[in-house]
């Protein structure tokens, strides 16, 4: 009598895929990353980044040194754990958020390639994306999935904000010229310092600028 073969159980393509070696970079613990990315522009630039370094900073998991293959994969750290020019633009306070928009587009490129803004996408969309566009068992892509949403929530996509508000109702004041004109020789720069909670989504971040556009400098909403 002929032996019968089981075939194997479960879902074919997460087979497939669980065979297959993650496409993008991802750290066990997004949760640190996350933190690390909000404390580098708080801290003096190190010569290099190590255990030591970590530990020095509060992060004393051994776990935690994962979160270096992601700042490598990103560019703000070069093959020796060194910080880089990018890195360097990170640190800003203001704007420097921005710095990290090229590489994010370049690293996650496929991801950009069918949505313009994956990184205000839902959970399920998310996974999606992931499970066509990566590999690796299901923890690898769930942690590839924080990794992203941790280093999204870290980079400004749109650019700076440039903040030119209206003219006040009767014009300018007399001898002002207009912005632009041949005697409007003389800048006038607006610096707004907000301080946003924390723990906050891109999404609600984002909610909270067109309500800065829309409240005092009377721009309309995204919706209208």
């Amino acid at each position: 009598m002929a032996k019968k073969v089981s075939s194997p159980v479960g879902d074919p393509q997460k087979r497939v895929r669980s065979e297959t070696e993650p496409k993008f970079p991802y750290t066990t613990k997004p949760s640190s990353l996350r933190r690390l990315l909000q404390e580098i522009p708080k801290k003096p630039r190190p010569p290099k980044f190590d255990m030591k370094l970590l530990k020095a900073w509060g992060f004393s998991d051994a776990n935690d040194h994962s979160m270096l293959r992601v700042l490598k994969a990103v560019g703000l750290l070069n093959d020796k754990n060194e910080p880089t020019e990018l890195y360097s633009h990170y640190m800003h306070l203001e704007g420097g958020a921005a710095a990290l928009a090229a590489p994010m587009r370049k690293l996650y490129e496929p991801l950009f390639n069918v949505s313009h803004t994956p990184y205000t996408e839902s959970n399920e969309k998310l996974q999606n994306l992931f499970n066509i566009h990566s590999g690796g068992s299901d923890r690898a892509l769930e942690q590839q999935i924080q990794t992203f949403k941790a280093l999204a929530e870290n980079t400004k996509f749109d650019g700076a904000i440039l903040l030119s508000p209206s003219p006040p109702p009767g014009g300018l004041p007399p001898g002002i010229p207009p912005a632009g004109s041949a005697l409007g020789t003389t800048a006038i720069n607006i610096n707004l310092h907000i301080h946003l909670p924390e723990n906050k989504t891109q999404r609600e971040y984002q909610g909270m600028i067109e309500d800065i556009g829309r409240y005092i400098f009377g721009r309309p909403s995204s919706n209208e």
